[in-house]
């Protein structure tokens, strides 16, 4: 009797171990339902060997990197993540700001304002700041202040009067 017990007991413990193994997610299976929880996020593809997933492809930042591979680690089945995801490159700096000396900013308006429509205006420039004062016609004001832009002051400051 004691033997049947022994032998009943070690079959058991078989089928139990065969239904255990054979209840493990496939690896295709993972990968299609990482496929599925991180289809949101364009240009991101996934592979899995042996339960561990693999991220291939670039995330917007560094938020949005940490957030797919939560994704990936949620999906049952998936033993470890390797994050392989890269992010694009920061922007470049800023061109700098050109302004254009004092001297060369008087000579320019000076001859912009000298015999034109905008005889009445008059300038005066500090600083790389050009200040604007006396009399103009609504019509002339927009061209003004864009060739006067054009010249790279550091700032316009229109005090002018418009008739």
């Amino acid at each position: 009797m004691r033997r049947i017990n022994k032998t009943w007991a070690l079959w058991l413990i078989m089928a139990i171990m065969v239904g255990f193994l054979g209840c493990k997610p496939k690896d295709s299976d993972i990968e299609k339902s990482i496929a599925t929880a991180i289809a949101s996020y364009p240009g991101v593809s996934v592979t899995v060997k042996d339960g561990v997933a693999t991220l291939t492809g670039e995330a917007a930042d560094e938020a949005t990197r940490a957030a797919i591979e939560a994704a990936a680690k949620a999906v049952k089945g998936v033993k470890s993540v390797s994050n392989s995801l890269t992010l694009p490159p920061p922007p470049p700096p800023p061109a700098p700001v050109v302004i254009n000396p004092d001297e060369a900013l008087q000579k320019s308006v000076g001859d912009l304002l000298t015999g034109s429509t905008y005889s009445k205006v008059k300038a005066d420039i500090k600083e790389g700041v050009v200040t604007l004062t006396g009399e103009i016609k609504k019509a002339d004001l927009p061209g003004l202040i864009q060739k006067l832009n054009e010249m790279k002051p550091k700032k316009v400051e229109n005090k002018l009067v418009i008739k």
